[in-house]
């Protein structure tokens, strides 16, 4: 009001009849002058925003302005004084409302540019594609590709914030030099691949932006509750047992409902959410009925999963975490009415339609950590249930040769991980680490970790290890890491660590036994005699209209060692086993892992590290028990040594050279005419390779180089002629990438 009155005066005294110059007033004793505004006086981003001058009081006994000085007469100085108080008693109580925090918003971006070559005819932009049967139009090893992410960081007020992603369309290379993002199709329908259109690879070449993740984030004012989320996760609240961390191509576009917050009186967090499901993955067959031929309208917005997690440091040095699933796969009941493509013409419809569920996943995990001293123990239990309804979803251990993510019954599973590691329990530098796990054969995890994460301390056959048939290991480059499933594995793995100075020196010892092992498992291949003709069989069931059916799925693929070097879903580079497959029809297997690492720095320039790795694997599997000869036994030897140094502040350099040695006896084959045939495979794999790394003013520049070779010698019988043996000669890939991030 002050200054409302002051801006009025000011234009009283620029009018002709008041415009009589006046001295200009000396600040006064008692009160300061007002702090003049700065270009220092910026408000902080995260403070609120407030004006410089203090508000004065708004005493209605207290003039605000003295017009005993000032030039009016009598008259005008009775109008001024009214018109002020009628101004003072239309204002609400208690002056002028208090500034409201303004919004903001901010901005951050990421750019990343890809350059695959490899010396083949392959185009495009990733190494490992979809393993659909259509493929897709974008795998390949020649190809440069560029992204553009966008990060936007809003907060709304003090209690809530919004965030979004928005990304580039995955895959758009620099050759598409024109793309509109159609799809070229012949007259059946069907995509045409490249022509001389600019309508030729659809939508997934062409820059457009899309988004990737949204979410709010709240803070309100109820009583245990800390925040509420809606939208956009990467689910990494849960563990890999429940509901996984989502891969890094899928990052944010998980999406739910999810609240926080704590029970006061006994001081447990709580979490609970309900998450949308993914339509293409996390459910029986891969999807959630979109593509299943037993659901004739697919009913998959609704379908969800639904976590609660309760955690609790009772002590310092004792923690608990309990987490609980639900996946929730329903479909229309087409015994309703009022259900789409329903045949009952005789019950009256409602305006409702009942549902069903196609398929039910519920994990259940305990786990309980213990640090204390040199000591840090964490235990881990869990409980799967699995249940598809067989009138809903379709056998594909049957009918899509064996892949399935789930086994085709109700199974109820479990796990068990107990693991302690010792901080130089003895004071020689020397750490000891000591894991027992037992994961049953019919655990079942659809909404598990698909990768990107390891379970387990062994350092297994390939990169990693997780608890699920739902394994990933597609849209990724060749020098990515490959996942395993563990289920069915027991065992134990010990390993020690010797630090002393320079020198780290690391070992394992992995003992491995099978809970999947059995002798005529129905999956799927032994349903059926040579001729395809259904047989009777002691341990696979019988549909409803009497046919045997398979249970678990082999992922086709079930032997030998598998070759993450040359890999493919179609086999055609003789990968070996597929990392999904751990159902077999007879197995009676056991494996011992050996590993041996070290790594010494020695004292040159920045530091020059050189590491030396040996892993041996003994892998061996009696399969059916009633024949003789198709025993497999496995002597497999990796070893990589490489050196690495830090050059300067911004280039650093790596560069070393792998050797791989497998003899496999029996490697593949089938039992023909009731005698076996499974040849030998003797691998040799070199592989020559360098990294370079190059940081400067925000930006990173990385270039991966490899030189591979590969023979694979075919025996048969023990017979020391070949057959059918192959070779890879002097491949040569490259990976390069541009990072930056401002």
């Amino acid at each position: 009001m002050p200054r409302l009155l002051s801006i009025f005066l000011f234009l009283l005294f620029l009018t002709p009849s008041f415009a009589i110059a006046q001295p200009e007033p000396k600040p006064s004793a008692t009160k300061p002058a007002s702090k003049p505004s700065s270009a220092k006086d910026v408000t902080p981003a995260n403070e609120e925003e407030v004006d410089d001058e203090e508000e004065e009081d708004d005493d209605d006994d207290t003039p605000s302005v003295d017009l005993s000085k000032a030039p009016f007469n009598a008259a005008q100085k009775k109008f001024l004084q009214a018109w002020e108080k009628q101004i003072r008693r239309s204002m609400p109580k208690g002056g002028p409302p208090a500034p409201v925090k303004k919004p903001r918003l901010s901005w951050r971006a990421e750019t990343y540019t890809k350059i695959l070559y490899q010396n083949d005819q392959s185009q495009g932009s990733i190494s490992y594609g979809t393993p659909h049967p259509r493929g897709d139009n974008f795998t390949g090893n020649n190809g440069f590709a560029s992204e553009l992410t966008l990060y936007l960081d809003g907060r709304v007020s003090d209690r809530v914030e919004v965030g979004a992603r928005i990304k580039s369309r995955f895959h758009r290379q620099w050759a598409e030099f024109y793309e509109n993002g159609d799809l070229s199709v012949d007259a059946a329908g069907l995509p045409r691949g490249a022509d001389g259109t600019g309508e030729s690879l659809g939508m997934n070449h062409s820059a457009y932006i899309q988004l990737r993740g949204l979410y709010v984030r709240m803070r309100p004012p109820i009583p245990t509750v800390k925040t509420f989320h809606a939208g956009s996760s990467d689910l990494a609240m849960y563990n890999a047992w429940t509901i996984g961390k989502v891969r890094y191509i899928d990052r944010d576009n998980a999406n739910g409902l999810f609240l926080d917050g704590t029970i006061p009186w006994g001081t447990i967090d709580y979490h609970f959410a309900r998450i949308a499901l993914p339509k293409l993955f996390a459910s029986a067959g891969y999807n959630t009925g979109i593509d299943d031929p037993l659901v004739q309208n697919p009913f998959w917005t609704r379908d969800a999963a639904y976590a609660l997690k309760l955690s609790q440091r009772p002590l310092d040095s004792l923690s608990w975490t309990a987490i609980a699933t639900y996946l929730l796969d329903e479909e229309a009941d087409l015994n309703d009415p009022d259900s789409l493509g329903s045949t009952n013409f005789i019950d009256k419809k409602d305006g409702r339609v009942a549902t069903l569920p196609r398929y039910q996943n519920v994990n259940s995990t305990l786990e309980m950590q213990f640090n204390k001293s040199f000591v840090d123990s964490n235990l881990l239990l869990a409980y799967s249930f699995s249940d598809p309804d067989l009138d809903y979803v379709f056998n594909s251990v049957d009918g899509n040769q064996g892949i399935s993510p789930i086994p085709m019954k109700r199974a109820h599973g479990y796990a068990l991980k107990a693991r302690t590691d010792l901080a130089d329990p003895f004071g020689i530098g020397l750490d000891i680490r000591v894991e027992y796990f037992n994961i049953s054969a019919d655990w079942v995890a659809n909404f598990g970790a698909r990768r990107e994460t390891d379970v387990l301390l062994t350092d297994g056959f390939v990169d990693g290890q997780v608890p699920t048939l739902n394994i990933a290991n597609e849209f990724i480059d060749w020098n990515d890491k490959f996942y395993e499933s563990i289920v069915g594995w027991h065992g134990a793995t010990i390993s020690p660590k010797l630090t002393r100075g320079a020198l780290e020196v690391q070992g394992e010892f992995t003992f491995l036994e099978y809970n999947t092992d059995a002798q005529d498992r129905c999956t799927g291949t032994n349903i059926t005699d040579q001729n395809g003709v259904p047989i009777a069989s002691n341990v696979c069931p019988q549909d409803k209209a009497g046919n045997y059916y398979g249970v678990y799925p082999d992922f086709l693929f079930p032997d030998g060692m598998t070759d993450t070097d040359f890999f493919s879903y179609a086999n055609t580079n003789d990968r070996g086993r597929d990392p999904r497959a751990v159902y077999k029809q007879n197995q009676a297997r056991r494996t011992l892992i050996a590993l041996l690492d070290f790594g010494y720095r020695f004292d040159v320039g920045r530091g020059l590290l050189w590491e030396t790795k040996v892993k041996y694997i003994y892998d061996r599997d009696l399969r059916d028990l009633d024949v003789e000869g198709d025993d497999y036994a496995g002597h497999l030897i990796f070893t990589r040594t490489q050196i690495s140094t830090q050059l300067n502040d911004e280039f650093s350099v790596r560069g070393g050279f792998r050797f791989d040695y497998w003899d496999e006896k029996a490697r593949s084959g089938a039992v023909v005419g009731g005698r076996p045939d499974y040849p030998d495979y003797r691998t040799f794999k070199t592989n020559l390779f360098i990294d370079l790394k190059y940081q400067f003013s925000g930006v990173t520049l990385a270039w991966n180089m490899q030189w591979l070779n590969k023979d694979v010698k075919v025996t048969r019988g023990g017979s020391k002629d070949e057959v059918a043996s192959y070779s890879f000669k002097n491949v040569v890939r490259g990976l390069g990438t541009i990072a930056t991030s401002f």
